[in-house]
């Protein structure tokens, strides 16, 4: 323990030197970076907000209030600028038969109950609840799970009538009632609420979740206010805002903006659903160049002989149309996303009729077939689609080489980023690829899980980093595994069974963190100073009790930890934070972080907390999906710095218009801070 110790301290501040210098061949970047989340040269702002001014005016109250309006002037109640109801009467365990149903009376009138603090119902008596965040747990509340149902109810004051919009979690069952009504669900974890002008009665009845996944049933429900679209917003510290191509109309679609931006010199690159690949001038956002990589330009000169080839080339060509659009900065309305959709599903039949086992994509990834963060070496941009589709770029868009390759798909898709590494660039797709970057030819290639079957042991779904055994560069994968890079060779089989692990792994200073999804543990080890056979690594397993926090169907890690000063900040998809220490082997204190989180099992890669840690001036951000973001000082006791909230509404008007969810993982450059948003790119700072 002693050693380890020693090498991180050694090892560090070489670590931070290294990722001083700027991007090149020698110090690519790509996920997260360098892959450990860590930004040190950067210092961006500490607070940002984007609001509507709706949800600015509500204000809850502790107590049922009275008949008598306000004194002029004077705002009754506690204000609620990020949307979040802080007292709540709660009642519960109220008895409720396995068949019976929430949308049914379970107490008499129970459409018109309008409590107050120490009022008796049912024998049972009404309680206030003071909330650290807007989970309203009921096993803490209330008691642990029966068959019983709880109530809750606030009064929240509208200083004007107005819709709103409630994104709800829950693991049970839920009712809505608003002012004795029930309110209509707009699809998945969503409520309309139309509230009137003074008060508003909000009452949640809720049951308790299935015990199917753990034997313990959860019982809580997170209830959100957002604005309804069209709002009129007031915002700080954003420098810009773009707004992206790719948007679907249905939540649960794939894509939505899960892949993080790179920076080479003055530009941001992303990816775009379902095949593009964007770039922006870094300092007004304005989009310079849009390149599309479907199956049309992965196409040989075979393939070009093909009937359907034209076919492809005339759908093509209105693609191109509406890319003009796009890059002429005009707005993005629903209109455009679901013609610009319907255009590329045409694409993709005519390319299919050329060649189906060759240009077939399959099913979309929860991420979406652009759900990964490009790599870039500061010359060239490395792009891989969920498609097989792999491409190289100079920075003003000029091709230099694309390529297709295909595996056959597997449970919720491929959502590993690739890795810039020893003059290759390196995918997972159930094999693990390695192309030559300057040429885009296979330099090696080595099976890492079954070909078929959606669920193969060994898969995963984090990106593969970048480390060093000595001076040998070697890629570590989210199964355990350790590959060479120079051909390729596995370096070690007792790689971890199981499949479906999420979180990419993160090397610091000669060690290796790693977050199965199956365990509740964080997994370190040690990677030794030259190169054996067999690979020997130290290792050690750190417990992570969950038990004691909510969560949604398992509590599951999805983003990767940053290693700082010894500790690791961990923080799963339900928003509990674990801070361990990782010379002692324990952790230092958890909490349920205030991150307003949307969980849902029709979100695709929405349902969750799922964007990465990130470090940047010497301070954590930690990045919720329902646009709101945590920073903290980092150390061994929790210290909040602020808590920042954007607000936007994608698809308006669309039977799917929601709050924009955010899934990629934030990334620092400069006094700048750039979140990409399933609709929009946002630029904070100045």
């Amino acid at each position: 323990m002693r050693g380890l110790r020693n090498a991180l301290l050694i090892a560090l501040p070489v670590a931070l030197a290294c990722r001083l210098f700027p991007v090149s061949a020698q110090q690519p970047v790509g996920w997260r970076g360098d892959g450990t989340g860590k930004y040190p040269s950067a210092e961006p702002p500490v607070t940002w907000s984007r609001m509507s001014t709706a949800v600015e005016g509500l204000r809850f109250l502790d107590h049922k209030p009275s008949g008598d309006p306000p004194p002029a002037g004077t705002p009754p109640g506690t204000p609620m600028p990020d949307g979040v109801i802080r007292q709540w009467l709660v009642l519960g365990l109220v008895p409720f038969p396995q068949d019976a149903r929430l949308e049914k009376e379970t107490l008499p009138g129970e459409t018109e109950l309008a409590p107050d603090e120490g009022q008796a119902t049912a024998g049972l008596t009404w309680k206030k609840a003071t909330l650290p965040t807007a989970y309203l747990d009921f096993a803490r509340l209330v008691g642990k799970p029966a068959d019983a149902v709880a109530y809750a109810c606030a009064y929240v004051y509208a200083p004007a009538a107005g819709t709103f919009r409630m994104n709800l979690t829950f693991v049970g069952g839920v009712r809505v009632l608003l002012n004795g009504k029930s309110s209509p669900n707009m699809g998945g974890a969503r409520s309309r609420l139309d509230l009137v002008k003074g008060w508003n009665r909000i009452l949640l009845k809720v049951s308790p979740g299935s015990k199917a996944a753990t034997g313990v049933a959860d019982w809580y429900a997170v209830p959100v206010l957002h604005g309804w679209a069209p709002c009129e917003y007031r915002q700080t510290n954003i420098a810009w805002r773009t707004p992206l191509p790719g948007l679907a109309g249905y939540p649960g679609a794939g894509g939505q903006g899960v892949g993080a931006p790179v920076i080479a010199g003055d530009r941001i690159f992303l990816l775009s659903e379902p095949h593009d690949l964007i770039a922006l001038r870094k300092s007004d956002g304005k989009v310079l160049w849009l390149r599309r990589n479907s199956a049309l330009e992965a196409a040989d000169a075979t393939d070009r002989l093909h009937p359907a080839y034209k076919e492809a080339q005339a759908v093509a060509a209105k693609l191109d149309a509406m890319n003009t659009t796009f890059l002429s900065g005009a707005p993005l309305d629903v209109q455009f996303h679901e013609a610009k959709a319907q255009l590329e599903r045409d694409l993709q039949k005519a390319m299919k009729r050329v060649d189906a086992e060759k240009f077939t994509p399959g099913t979309p990834p929860d991420v979406g077939f652009s759900g990964f963060t490009p790599g870039t070496d500061g010359q060239f941009l490395y792009a891989w689609f969920g498609n097989g589709i792999t491409a190289c770029y100079d920075l003003d868009g000029n091709r230099r080489w694309i390529r297709v390759d295909r595996r056959a798909p597997v449970e919720h898709g491929f959502s590993s980023s690739p890795l810039l590494i020893d003059g290759k660039l390196v995918v997972f797709m159930r094999d693990l690829m390695a192309f030559d970057a300057q040429t885009g030819k296979l330099a090696w290639q080595i099976p890492l899980v079954e070909a078929d079957g959606l669920n193969p042991q060994g898969f995963f779904h984090g990106s593969p980093v970048a480390a060093r055994i000595g001076p040998v560069p070697v890629i570590v994968l989210g199964n355990g595994a350790i590959v060479r890079a120079a051909d390729g060779k596995s370096l070690r089989t007792d790689k971890e069974t199981g499949n479906q692990a999420v979180a990419s792994p993160v090397v610091e200073a000669g060690t290796i963190f790693r977050l199965p999804v199956l365990n509740s543990e964080l997994i370190l080890e040690t990677l030794p100073e030259r190169l054996a056979n067999p690979l020997a690594l130290a290792r050690r397993r750190i417990p992570l009790d969950l038990s004691g926090y909510p969560k949604h169907y398992l509590p599951w890690y999805l983003s990767s930890p940053v290693i700082h000063q010894g500790l690791a900040y961990l923080v799963n998809n339900a928003g509990v934070l674990t801070v361990v220490d990782v010379h002692a082997g324990q952790v230092v204190y958890q909490r349920l972080l205030d991150l307003d989180p949307l969980q849902a099992h029709n979100e695709a890669a929405a349902r969750g907390i799922g964007a990465s840690l990130a470090l940047a001036g010497g301070r954590l951000y930690l990045l919720g999906n329902n646009g709101t973001a945590l920073v903290l000082a980092p150390g061994r006791a929790y210290r909040q710095l602020a808590k920042n909230k954007i607000e936007s509404v994608v698809m308006p008007g669309h039977w799917g218009e929601r709050q924009e969810r955010f899934m990629a993982n934030p990334v620092c450059d400069g006094r700048r801070l750039y979140l990409r948003g399933e609709g929009h790119l946002y630029a904070l700072g100045p």
